[in-house]
């Protein structure tokens, strides 16, 4: 009878060894072609360093780049006072944008499925998604005082009307052959919306939460130069009116690090979750 043993360096048989080898250089593959496409950044780095070191501007207007990141490297691994800030902030900007996410799908789907709801919301909407959000900030500041739920009331009012209006888009783009074929099926309203609706929609949703979550990194530190005294917002001014503009920067970095990581993980998601889209959709 014939071996059914494996013969070793027979075709189609990898050893254990070469299929982790295979996955290290699949992931460094892709690594580096995540870190190629960041080329325009190390371009403008390098323009700004070169700028300041040559004299072209001064190094009190603009200090170099390589003095700013090491700042930012201090304050955050070093001493821990930048990371203090950034932790306030992004608590902040988390809380609202939470809050906006889970009202804001409940209310898409509802107004996606519902014609009541729909024509109840749609005045609503219209009349405060133009309106500009943080011109409500001081009302929200008169209800809620200069703490934090002012703050979370000004993000979750601006990342709310993203994450509906794409829901809503979603809903309305589903197939209605899939949603009668669920009804054929038994299943309840409630059901159909947790099965079929909500599924089909979340690529929508996700493109909405990108929106709101850079949305919500731009406006706790709007709130936070406005009003607080605490957060990245509030550092970043109060750098700039005693002249530290090496602070100054180094939270302005941080800040614009922060929102291009939480997109680019939330594109990551997206990706991942739906590969089976064309690609170019999330770009």
């Amino acid at each position: 009878m014939a071996s059914l043993t494996a013969i070793p360096g027979q075709p189609g048989q990898r050893s254990g060894a070469a299929v982790v080898a295979g996955a290290i250089a699949r992931a460094l593959s892709r690594a580096g072609a995540a870190l190629l496409r960041l080329y325009p950044l190390a371009i403008l780095a390098a323009l700004w360093e070169a700028a300041t070191r040559s004299g072209l501007i001064g190094s009190f207007f603009l200090p170099t780049f390589s003095s700013v990141v090491m700042r930012m490297f201090t304050g955050v691994f070093v001493t821990g006072a930048l990371l203090g800030h950034w932790a306030v902030s992004m608590e902040r900007a988390m809380t609202g944008l939470a809050l906006a996410s889970v009202v804001g799908v409940v209310l898409g789907i509802l107004m996606g499925r519902f014609a009541p709801v729909r024509s109840f919301m749609d005045p609503i909407l219209a009349l405060f998604f133009p309106t500009p959000k943080l011109a409500l900030f001081p009302l929200f500041i008169l209800w809620l005082g200069i703490g934090d739920s002012s703050k979370i009331a000004l993000i979750f009012a601006s990342c709310l009307f993203p994450v509906l209006l794409n829901t809503y888009t979603g809903v309305r783009s589903v197939d209605k052959f899939l949603v009668w074929n669920a009804l054929d099926k038994g299943l309840s309203t409630f059901g159909i919306m947790w099965r079929v609706i909500l599924p089909a929609s979340l690529p929508f949703i996700f493109a909405g939460l990108r929106i709101a979550a850079t949305l919500s990194i731009l406006l706790v530190v709007a709130a936070e130069m406005i009003a607080s005294n605490d957060g990245l917002g509030y550092l970043a001014m109060f750098a700039q009116r005693t002249f530290r503009n090496e602070d100054m920067l180094a939270a302005i970095m941080l800040i614009a690090l922060t929102g291009f990581a939480i997109d680019r993980i939330l594109l990551a998601v997206q990706e991942r979750l739906f590969g089976w889209q064309d690609k170019a959709d999330f770009q």
